[in-house]
């Protein structure tokens, strides 16, 4: 959501939490948001083939995708998000 935020305002991450500007906290905060943000948007992006004969397909595997960094590995109950750190073991 931070992601999308700043996006949307045109503001870094840490700005919007009040982070004092140029502090090293502040730095860590947004490259880790964009990091995180900007992997998500790319795989969600690039799922699917490009070349699929249904818009269903392309749609089913971005879902998955997305599913893949917002659910615990091994479950699918909605509504519960996974813990970023998972992605990096």
């Amino acid at each position: 959501m931070l992601w999308l935020e700043s996006q949307a305002l045109r503001v870094p991450p840490s700005s919007i939490l009040g982070l004092e500007a140029g502090s090293y906290e502040a730095y860590c905060l947004d490259q880790a948001v964009w990091y995180f943000g900007s992997q998500v948007q790319n795989e969600v992006e690039n799922a699917g083939q490009p070349k699929a004969k249904g818009q269903g397909k392309i749609e089913s595997a971005r879902k998955r995708t997305l599913n893949k960094y917002l659910n615990e590995p091994g479950k699918s109950t909605k509504g519960q998000f996974a813990d970023p750190a998972l992605l990096f073991k």
